[in-house]
């Protein structure tokens, strides 16, 4: 009960986002002006707030206007203060002792949920014990596709018992063909699969730890680990006494573990005295406590021989940012694998469960649609007569749950599915809207969706017919059962393109085809398709144009971004230098952008180097990307 288990608190912190709008709106400034300013954001640090509003013409003549002036000034001493008490993700405290008496509890924003007041910092200072319960959607997802070849197949695989070292699994991982599978997912990811060449749980286990900041903030430290640990690169320690700590990282600190372990070596603490420095690292303005580690990381150092500036070099290996622990990395990987085999040997199934369970992971359902084509399983419209609220397997295919079409949602969909099964398909849209009273726009959205076309093709004269039944009055009066249908004029349909761009809008998704089918008549015959860039040598010149799925910043608005772009024959990663992106940062956030570069093949991986960019119009809202800073 609550008095002897609750979650740990979460105190978030300001962002540069969060401060514009609550400051903003505590100056009276637009509401809509904010909002405008926060999706143009690029940096993530509120005093850049005067520069970036400098770059945008809407923003340039504000900077000193009444209000906004203020936010400019007050914006920075905001960062990173307390903004709310929320619930940890996964935190559970346990007591013998009623909790309430020795810290402030109330109830969560769910049913028969507590938190406490503190967060998991003053948590662990406090000594409480603690358990991590992990609510991963992908085991909700491996549960699911199980179902699924069950029924299909008669038979549920056991994956307690399917081959670890399957070589069809790691072939298809090391293709960086593993989209929509945990952990293993993001293009950064995709290319480690391209340069790891995991072969056994062990290698995956590798593999999901690498792509972390706390590894990546170490120099070079993925590349040398690969380089050691593929290719058998020689390297040395600084010092004798990080053997135990860093030898199964290859000299690479990959697990919080290592860190622990190496201060417990190098500078003679004990495993709490190491955890505690270790968790300082990681806490908000903690520079004082580093301060203080360091000076006694430094003296244990000395007493162990290791000398000042090698000690120095040591300490700099380790940070706050976040890594695996070594159980998780080996627990995660037997999962990823897992759900990599079902992707492997029932694609269908796999993909019907990823869908029911999104939102999981990095790509929008746009990009999974994609990626589903490539592996057999295309997607297909909802329809108002055979769709379930979810998405469900037919004939080889994905069939779109009702609940995935904006203004439909849950509850919609389930009162058409019910109807069905109670009264019998519909046969015409004003059937539908005679039986579930469905709002209008509900009923637009359904049409924009394609879930009507099964009952008839023209979607324009489907609008027309589900326009002539009105919903009940307010009073009560039931609408006479006369039939409309014969009112309903001959009216061209939509075109292909304006079903395209209405599928988008209404789903985020184009089942048939991909947006970049329409761009491409105009542009130049000398922009590949972004299959044929793998077929071009090292450093040739090439020109692609696609949507941005993800645009990543892991240095923020001074590094280097990572580009994924898309097109109807694949995807391609791009590469903007810092002075490049600078130039062209605003085109860099268009629906299609064209890219002119060259080839840059290494270990494995394509990538193209840009040497410049433009921005393509297309008039099509697109799924929002998955932008990183």
């Amino acid at each position: 009960g609550p008095e002897y288990a609750v979650l740990a608190g979460a105190i978030t912190a300001y962002r540069v986002k969060g401060i514009i709008q609550d400051l903003g709106k505590a100056l009276g400034l637009p509401p809509e002006h904010l909002s405008l300013l926060s999706k143009q954001l690029h940096s993530s640090d509120a005093a850049d707030l005067r520069d970036e509003m400098l770059q945008f013409p809407e923003f340039r003549d504000r900077v000193n206007a009444p209000g906004w002036r203020d936010l400019l000034d007050l914006a920075p001493q905001l960062m990173e203060a307390p903004k709310a008490l929320g619930q940890h993700v996964g935190g559970m405290i346990v007591s013998s002792s009623p909790i309430p008496e020795m810290v402030p509890t109330r109830a969560g924003a769910i049913d028969g949920r507590y938190i406490m007041d503190w967060n998991k910092d003053s948590v662990a200072d406090a000594g409480f014990a603690t358990i991590d319960i992990l609510s991963l959607p992908v085991l909700d997802q491996i549960e699911e596709a199980l179902d699924l070849v069950e029924a299909k197949e008669g038979r549920r695989p056991d994956m307690s018992r399917i081959d670890p070292e399957d070589a069809g699994v790691y072939d298809m991982i090391n293709a960086g063909m593993s989209k929509g599978i945990f952990l293993l997912q993001s293009p950064a990811q995709l290319k480690m699969g391209q340069r790891l060449r995991s072969r056994n749980l062990l290698d995956l286990a590798y593999q999901v730890a690498l792509i972390r900041p706390g590894v990546g903030v170490q120099g070079s430290a993925v590349s040398q680990f690969v380089e050691r640990y593929r290719h058998g690169a020689s390297w040395e320690y600084d010092h004798p006494l990080e053997r135990r700590a860093l030898e199964r990282g290859y000299g690479i600190i990959v697990w919080q573990e290592q860190v622990v372990q190496l201060l417990q070596d190098v500078a003679g603490m004990t495993a709490a005295q190491a955890d505690e420095v270790r968790r300082a690292f990681a806490r908000p303005n903690g520079e004082h406590l580093i301060a203080m580690h360091g000076e006694r990381f430094m003296e244990g150092a000395r007493r162990n021989g290791v000398p000042e500036e090698t000690a120095q070099k040591i300490f700099g290996k380790i940070n706050g940012h976040y890594m695996f622990p070594e159980s998780h990395s080996h627990a995660f990987a037997v999962t990823a694998y897992q759900a990599g085999w079902l992707k492997r040997y029932h694609p269908l199934e796999f993909f019907v469960s990823l869908m029911n369970n999104q939102p999981m992971g990095f790509y929008p359902v746009e990009t999974l649609k994609q990626d589903a084509r490539s592996f057999g399983v295309p997607f297909l419209n909802p329809c108002v007569n055979r769709s379930d609220t979810g998405c469900v397997p037919e004939s080889g295919s994905v069939r779109l749950g009702l609940q995935i079409i904006r203004d439909v949602g849950e509850e919609s969909a389930r009162l058409i599915v019910e109807e069905r099964e109670r009264h019998g398909p519909y046969v015409t849209a004003g059937d539908l809207v005679r039986r579930t009273w469905l709002k209008p726009q509900a009923v637009l959205s359904l049409v924009m969706a394609g879930a009507f076309d099964g009952i008839t093709n023209n979607r324009r004269e489907v609008l027309w017919e589900a326009g002539l039944y009105s919903q009940p009055s307010r009073n009560g009066q039931v609408a006479l059962p006369v039939s409309l249908e014969d009112s309903v004029p001959r009216l061209p349909d939509f075109t292909d393109r304006e079903k395209m761009v209405g599928e988008y809008r209404v789903m985020g998704v184009y089942p048939r085809g991909h947006m970049m089918e329409f761009v491409r008549p105009g542009l130049g015959s000398d922009v590949l398709p972004a299959v044929d860039v793998e077929r071009r040598g090292d450093g040739e010149r090439v020109t692609v144009a696609g949507w941005p799925v993800a645009r990543q910043h892991p240095r923020g608005r001074n590094g280097t971004v990572f580009m994924t772009i898309e097109d109807e024959t694949g995807d391609v990663q791009v590469i903007v230098w810092r002075n490049l992106f600078t130039r062209r940062r605003r085109e860099l956030g268009s629906q299609v952008v064209e890219v002119t570069g060259r080839v840059s093949r290494w270990d494995g991986t394509t990538n193209v180097i840009t040497t410049d960019l433009r921005a393509i119009p297309s008039g099509v809202t697109m799924p929002p990307s998955h932008d990183w800073h």
